[in-house]
């Protein structure tokens, strides 16, 4: 066996590892919550944007909350996306599907205990793993990983699309299994919200 394929399969191998782990510490988390910084490159205008905020996630639901000056609560509720935005009160609620990943990247956080049916996994160094869509999710070309020995594996997120434009959520202060409620996860307009439906 020649040392470029011993490399190869130690590559390979410590990929399915890394994949493995990731997937086996999502089985043992009933929900999870925290804060994030979220870090936009739109390399068209060559700007970066940072937003910051907290986050729920308990099963196929999320709730991704946005604070500082521009105030937006993302729920997804199983097969329901609703976009809040607290300044214009108004709420877009439509249905939730594949396409829509490559719009709302933070999805993936509820759905990484079955990667392997919808990614092809690479390894790129001890802590990171790229992630390539096996079909097609929005406009996204890349998913890049990158893991922590913590209980909750996943330390940040970085998403790249076709048009080279980068998405980066870095996790913090996560904590899981706290006995999250049903009711964080469900949108209720107040009186004087506009409510779509698409």
């Amino acid at each position: 066996m020649n040392l470029l394929l011993i490399f190869l399969l130690f590559n390979f191998c410590y990929a399915q590892d890394a994949i493995v782990k990731l997937e086996n510490a999502y089985k043992n988390i009933n929900d999870a919550n925290g804060s994030f910084m979220q870090t936009n490159y739109i390399k068209e205008l060559n700007k970066n944007q940072q937003f910051k905020g907290v986050f729920f996630i308990k099963g196929n639901k999320i709730r991704w909350q946005y604070i500082g000056e521009f105030p937006q609560t993302i729920y997804i509720n199983n097969k329901t996306l609703t976009i809040y935005d607290k300044k214009r009160k108004q709420a877009i609620i439509s249905e939730f599907n594949e396409e829509k990943y490559g719009q709302l990247p933070l999805a993936l956080l509820s759905r990484m205990a079955d990667l392997k049916k919808d990614f092809e996994v690479k390894e790129k160094s001890d802590s990171t793993i790229i992630l390539i869509p096996k079909s097609k999710m929005g406009n996204v070309k890349s998913i890049e990983i990158t893991l922590t020995e913590a209980e909750f594996p996943v330390k940040s997120m970085k998403i790249i699309d076709a048009m080279e434009n980068i998405v980066k959520i870095d996790l913090k202060d996560v904590k899981i299994n706290t006995s999250l409620k049903n009711s964080l996860f469900l949108f209720t307009p107040k009186k004087d919200d506009t409510v779509l439906k698409y």
